[in-house]
């Protein structure tokens, strides 16, 4: 009897372990490529995007010759993690051997990379009301700033102004956009019928500048510019998983 009741054990644990689902790594790692997509999306949904999140679910993307979402997988992790190693392996990988196009990051941008841009904006406020307290309290008080108050106030206009090219990095990070359509090409004019010009592929990063005409005049890696219609680009500020470019737009 103990026996039997050993063997149905093992079995109820045996049939519970192969019901049990798959993590996304496990289907990673077996080359269900697809699968783990499914789940790290599903992941990200459920409780948020990080930067180990995103990265992976870009290298699972670009398995999946799905450069355009792989590259904002990767990117969009960057902006949560500048230095996290999987995303940057990953656009490296793109750049060398992927066929991928990035532009090279200004001075304000590689400073700006140090910290996420959120951090630089805290940084840059508490930064700013720190000073202005240290200047405003021995006044509204009728007495001399103290040597503490003048060397937190030396602190903080020190701090303030190492933000400003962060803050500023940051802008010009944010206006970046991926190309995510396979074909697309540079317009010469903002019109359906404008002469297209070579320039761009599926999982380039540009640099977006102004809007018209539902197109977006853009700059590429080697400084082309033109026009692409917006629906084939995606900017790299946004919500964590890459828009669904086959869904169709609500009426």
């Amino acid at each position: 009897m103990r026996c039997f009741a050993l063997l149905c054990f093992g079995w109820l644990a045996a049939l519970g372990a192969a019901e049990a689902p798959a993590s996304a790594e496990t289907a990673y790692a077996r080359g269900d490529y697809a699968r783990a997509v499914e789940l790290w999306s599903e992941e990200i949904l459920a409780d948020g995007a990080t930067a180990g999140r995103l990265a992976a679910l870009g290298n699972a993307e670009w398995r999946l010759g799905r450069k355009g979402r792989a590259v904002l997988c990767w990117e969009r992790a960057l902006l949560i993690d500048p230095r996290d190693p999987v995303a940057l392996a990953g656009l490296r990988h793109g750049l060398d051997v992927g066929g991928v196009d990035r532009p090279k990051p200004t001075a304000a941008e590689e400073y700006a990379a140090f910290l996420t841009a959120d951090l630089w904006l805290l940084l840059a406020v508490g930064s700013f009301w720190t000073a202005v307290l240290c200047v405003a309290v021995p006044r509204l008080r009728g007495r001399a700033a103290g040597e503490v108050n003048q060397w937190t106030r030396v602190g903080a206009l020190t701090v303030l102004a190492l933000s400003v090219p962060g803050l500023w990095g940051g802008r010009s990070l944010d206006a970046r956009a991926v190309v995510r359509r396979p074909e697309t090409s540079l317009r010469l004019t903002p019109t359906r019928d404008g002469e297209p010009l070579r320039g761009v592929a599926e999982g380039d990063v540009v640099r977006t500048e102004r809007m018209l005409n539902g197109h977006v005049r853009v700059r590429t890696a080697d400084g082309k510019t033109g026009w692409v219609r917006a629906g084939e680009i995606e900017g790299v500020r946004g919500p964590g998983l890459p828009a669904d470019l086959d869904q169709k737009a609500a009426p």
